[in-house]
């Protein structure tokens, strides 16, 4: 007896509610889940209607208000009918009991008649301790409905998309035929809403089969969360309840439900186009600059998917899963390479067919999208063509282990396999990527060279934050590639004059395709916005050659005038870089006959020595003979647990069949023959190296070169 007049807390019965996350136009967009996993709203019961109470104390405890915790007249007829009836329909729970039930769960594993004497004392402490009121709150707001949802509240906001106050007679009824029924088929359904019918002092009409239900209440969607909903919010929903481990009442995220809903819209809308190009699923991220925040940036939209509720993969957060990169890491690689004094936006790269030695593994033989070799070409054009030779030899240049640690630093911290198992394909995307860290990874280009934190919202007035702050490059190398892949000249030849790629205003973008087209990327930024998209198939399966300006690029092309639609078109203005003209073919200041580029080059580090190449036929020079490889400088490593033999040093001259006594010397001493394509590979060892061409006793070209 003494156990009875151990108080009861009213407010302890709350412990399960969960946080409120709300957009940042404060619409409700769901709950967080708690230790059960189950998500969990509590209004006052003055936020009722009062026909909820009538309904639910009509079918779960018609004698609520006269018990005192036990039904023992329900109990007897239960027992009785247990025995002697061909249904042995049991139970004879009061509110009070599966209320006791709801907070004490630990009890479900007690045997039965142990349970049920748990359940009536302290069915019985609950009423002597809490007013009638109180209980039927704590019930009504954690009582086990569909979905995995808790409470009359949490239902209404995710079934009927309304707050409890505004429920109709007919959503309650619903609701209470709903109650502990995670999955039931529609036939029993139809018997729990005709019994009820019966009983409550409400008009609502006698159904005769399931089809009558789904007709006269569109309970099929409302129960399935069928076709209709779209469920743009879901990704980020899911995703934040992962996150969010402080106890609160409210998060108030970054994200605009607005925005949200234009984006499902665009990507949607352009899937229906795709469809033709095997093309079924697509994801889009959006974040933006604030003003006066130099280290982070907003999350303001997050679509994962064409539509949660797909059957299938639709739940399924493409934004977050990981896939081949393609072309997308190239800004990141040339970036670094620029900001280590590796290469500068003018250096010029032998874009031609080359073969990459692998150590025991073989060689590496990268390949262009277009299958052709462009020669000679600076690294903007390089990276603005989005040509694969170039990257492979940049990042050999820099070593495979430098680029791999880079990367993790930038936020790529999936990267768990050893450099070595990925290869010179790191360069190409081969390390795979996830459409949000792609995204926050080109938000540098726009924090002039910070990796930025990304802000969530915020929960209790504290700020919610993915990943942390930190310097890749200076702002110098950020805003030299922000302006190689603004203008849209220096990409004209691989993408043509009118692309996707093109705006009416000043956008840097880049995009990438994996092999076989398996996935289509395409990240796009200005000094207010970051916008990237994913086209593919989540089954991985290929597409018809949808590539990334095609694919993901319209997807961007429209969010981005979405966004700027009632924005000023402001162009890019350099802080850190100025415009000088250079020689496509040498990469020096160029003079009149040049053929010459316009570039973005820092201010600290200008250029003085002028081409002097091109006083003569611009055209027999850019087909003339010289090093296709080694290029110059270029610095090979040695791997001394490899056997010598397989890490040649392959060697090839341009044009070597318009010598009439073509001479190779090496080191200055011993003279080689290389075959009639100019093709012949050099024994390696460590030290610095060159390579002298000579036409009988004519030089035709030198390349210096260094093995470490």
């Amino acid at each position: 007896m003494v156990f009875l007049f151990r108080p009861v807390d009213f407010e302890s019965l709350r412990n399960h509610s969960t946080v409120r996350i709300v957009t940042e136009e404060g619409t409700l967009i769901g709950r967080g889940r708690n230790s059960n996993q189950t998500k969990q709203d509590w209004e006052k019961i003055r936020e009722y209607p009062n026909f909820v109470f009538e309904i639910i104390k009509i079918a779960e405890d018609k004698r609520f208000d006269s018990h005192h915790g036990v039904d023992l007249f329900a109990g007897f007829n239960s027992i009785r009918s247990y025995f002697f009836s061909k249904g042995k329909r049991g139970g004879a729970s009061t509110i009070t009991m599966q209320l006791v039930r709801i907070q004490n769960p630990e009890i479900r594993s007690y045997p039965f008649s142990l349970r049920k004497i748990f359940e009536i004392i302290e069915a019985i402490r609950y009423e002597i301790w809490l007013t009638k009121p109180e209980i039927l709150e704590a019930y009504l707001n954690s009582v086990s409905i569909h979905s995995n949802l808790v409470g009359f509240p949490s239902a209404s906001l995710a079934i009927f998309g309304k707050h409890i106050r505004f429920l109709s007679i007919e959503e309650a009824v619903y609701l209470t035929v709903l109650i502990r029924k995670n999955k039931p088929s529609l036939e029993e359904l139809l018997t729990r809403y005709n019994n009820l019918v019966h009983r409550i002092p409400y008009e609502l009409p006698i159904l005769k089969n399931p089809a009558e239900l789904i007709e006269y209440s569109q309970f099929k969607s409302k129960y399935d969360f069928a076709e209709d909903w779209k469920g743009e919010n879901q990704h980020f929903l899911n995703w934040i309840r992962k996150l969010i481990s402080v106890p609160s009442e409210e998060f108030v995220s970054s994200l605009s439900s607005e925005l949200n809903s234009e984006l499902h819209s665009i990507v949607n809308s352009e899937l229906e186009g795709l469809a033709r190009w095997n093309v079924s699923n697509a994801s889009a991220i959006v974040l933006e600059r604030m003003p006066g925040k130099e280290d982070e940036l907003e999350l303001r939209a997050m679509i994962g998917s064409k539509n949660f509720f797909e059957d299938g993969n639709g739940m399924v957060n493409g934004s977050l899963a990981y896939r081949d990169a393609g072309s997308t890491l190239k800004p990141l690689l040339y970036a670094i390479a620029i900001e280590k004094g590796y290469y500068k936006v003018n250096s010029i790269f032998s874009d031609e067919k080359y073969s990459f030695s692998l150590g025991q593994g073989g060689n590496y033989l990268p390949r262009n999208a277009d299958l052709r070799y462009w020669g000679d070409l600076t690294l903007a054009e390089a990276l603005g063509n989005s040509r694969n030779i170039p990257a492979v030899t940049a990042i050999n240049q820099m070593g495979i282990p430098f680029f791999f640690r880079f990367l993790q630093l930038a936020g790529f911290s999936h990267l768990k396999e050893s450099p070595q198992y990925y290869g010179p394909g790191l360069a190409l995307g081969a390390g795979g990527t996830s459409l949000l860290q792609l995204t926050r990874a080109y938000g540098s280009f726009v924090l002039n060279g910070i990796l930025p934190k990304i802000r969530l919202g915020s929960i209790d007035k504290k700020p919610l934050y993915y990943g942390s702050t930190l310097r890749l490059f200076s702002p110098d190398t950020a805003e030299e590639i922000k302006f190689v892949l603004k203008d849209p000249k220096l990409r004209q030849r691989a993408f043509g004059r009118r692309s996707y790629l093109d705006f009416p205003f000043s956008v840097s973008i880049k995009t990438g395709t994996s092999k076989d087209y398996r996935n289509s990327w395409t990240v796009a930024f200005n000094e207010r916005y970051v916008v990237g998209a994913w086209v593919g198939n989540f089954s991985g399966e290929r597409t018809m050659d949808v590539s990334g300006s095609f694919g993901a690029g319209r997807i961007v092309q429209n969010i981005f005038r979405n966004l700027m639609k009632d924005k000023p078109k402001q162009d890019f203005m350099p802080n850190f870089t100025e415009t000088k003209r250079f020689c496509r073919l040498t990469g020096k200041l160029a003079l009149e006959k040049c053929p010459a580029i316009g570039l973005q080059v820092r201010k600290k580090v200008i250029p003085s020595e002028f081409c002097d190449e091109h006083s003569g036929n611009t055209k027999k020079l850019i087909l003339g003979v010289g090093f296709v490889y080694p290029s110059k400088g270029q610095i090979y490593l040695y791997h001394p647990s490899y056997e010598k033999e397989t890490q040649s040093i392959p060697v090839r001259i341009r044009e070597i069949k318009t010598l009439k006594d073509p001479k190779l010397i090496w080191n200055g001493e011993k003279e080689l023959i290389p075959s009639p394509n100019g093709e012949l590979r050099l024994p390696i060892f460590r030290g610095k190296q060159s390579l002298v061409l000579y036409d009988g006793d004519v030089q035709k070209a030198t390349v210096d070169f260094e093995v470490k």
